[in-house]
């Protein structure tokens, strides 16, 4: 007897952000889900379940079953780990695949597929393409910050009945889906999107807003984009011009997006740099065509990242400035994240924390302190302190009674009352400054 769509078991198979959201989404509508996961990720989710927080879908919890390994056999298995890891992940697959049972490959990179293929039967291996925002915050919660549309086709246009199966599968859930007539096309698209933002955003450590609007930087991603087109050329697919020359403008909700490869830095772990520019420098170098700038981005990373893996929080100062009237120095900032703060910044290689201090607080203020002067408040290092990454802040406070100019990063700078500071602090402002009046009273009473 043939299953209903909702009867069918699926197991997502390295079950990171990706695999955890969407398998989350086919859970939540009465799907039979297992998620393979793995550390902290697993042990979250076995015992407090799935959260997802997303822009589109709102906030839900989930109770999930969850394994580090296959444990039955399913009508659908979903792959979502990263590229370098496929092979190793799927070595035993086909005893866990139902004989009517099929595999979507959600993933990065445009190789996975032959590499399932050495385990399974190539038709029943569908490709995907994926434009989302997600990041696993803490082990078991995902956020879904932008896009979430499923591309997938058959590889080989003959044969589109597990296609078929699977769109009637997600028209019963809430995950936007579209059916590609050419996939690998679309796989490749995607690949130049992955080529231009993800090893640049690990290299530089930055946003995918802040490289597509930086000039120079641009520039390189259409030149590395340029090589990807030539590569995909090879492997008889043909991107339009018209969007590769869009790649690197292509942030409209991502602004703010930090990759795979730069969460994975982030994080500790290696990033998945195999997968998304071999392809290419492999590909060109077989037709006799090199790839100089993905080669120069390739050996880079693999030096930054690719042996010891070293990352560490970084190392920020913030000054309280009080005045003889028992008021507080404070700044609006021009960059996200907007709102009143304290004056601060990072500290420069070769800079004592100190003198960053009172850098920061002349440059962005025109204030000038000298550093005996100034007295050290505390350290305050709370990974979340600080939304655009992990950042460790020295706090110091002196006293000072000069007119504040704003400068820098700063487009307003003035002095409230304690009574009067205002609702909208940035990071962790509100926390220093109840540290600091509090310490302020105790010093008092003494």
């Amino acid at each position: 007897m043939t299953k209903s769509h909702s009867d069918k078991k699926i197991a997502v198979l390295g079950a990171g952000a990706v695999g955890s959201f969407y398998g989350g989404m086919l859970l939540k509508s009465g799907f039979d889900v297992t998620l393979i996961a793995r550390g902290e990720h697993l042990k979250a989710l076995q015992s407090k379940g799935l959260r997802v927080e997303s822009y589109k879908y709102g906030n839900f919890d989930l109770r999930v079953k969850a394994d580090s390994k296959f444990t039955g056999v399913y009508d659908v298995i979903i792959v979502s780990t990263k590229s370098e890891d496929t092979a190793h992940a799927c070595e035993n697959i086909g005893n866990h695949l139902d004989k009517d049972g099929f595999v979507v490959s959600l993933q990065n990179g445009v190789d996975n597929i032959k590499t399932i293929s050495r385990f399974l039967p190539a038709e029943k291996i569908i490709p995907s393409r994926i434009y989302v925002g997600l990041s696993v915050t803490a082990p078991g919660v995902v956020k879904h910050s932008a896009e979430g549309i499923i591309g997938f086709g058959a590889a080989e246009k003959t044969d589109k009945s597990y296609v078929d199966t699977f769109e009637k599968m997600l028209s019963e859930t809430e995950i936007d889906y579209k059916v590609e007539e050419d996939i690998l096309q679309v796989q490749w698209k995607k690949l130049l999107w992955n080529l231009a933002f993800n090893p640049l955003s690990a290299l530089l450590e930055s946003p995918c807003g802040k490289l597509s609007h930086d000039a120079e930087i641009s520039d390189l991603m259409h030149k590395i984009v340029e090589e990807g087109v030539r590569a995909a050329r090879y492997r008889g697919v043909d991107v339009p011009e018209e969007y590769a020359l869009s790649v690197p403008d292509r942030v409209k909700g991502l602004e703010n997006f930090k990759t795979s490869m730069f969460q994975d830095i982030e994080k500790g772990k290696n990033p998945e740099i195999d997968g998304i520019i071999l392809p290419v420098i492999t590909t060109l170098n077989e037709h006799g065509q090199e790839a100089p700038y993905c080669e120069t981005i390739y050996k880079s990373l693999k030096f930054k990242y690719g042996k010891k893996f070293i990352y560490t929080p970084k190392l920020t100062v913030d000054m309280i400035v009080e005045n003889d009237r028992g008021e507080i120095l404070l700044i609006e900032r021009k960059n996200p994240p907007y709102g009143w703060a304290l004056p601060g910044g990072f500290v420069d290689y070769g800079e004592k924390v100190e003198n960053a201090a009172v850098r920061e607080l002349l440059e962005e203020t025109g204030i000038s302190v000298s550093t005996n002067k100034i007295n050290l408040l505390g350290v305050y290092s709370d990974p979340s302190r600080d939304p655009r990454g992990h950042t460790a802040s020295v706090v110091y406070y002196v006293k000072a009674n000069a007119q504040a100019e704003a400068a820098d990063d700063a487009k307003e700078a003035a002095f409230f009352e304690k009574s009067n500071i205002p609702e909208n602090i940035a990071f962790d402002h509100k926390k220093i400054l109840d540290d600091y009046f509090g310490k302020l009273s105790v010093r008092r009473e003494m």
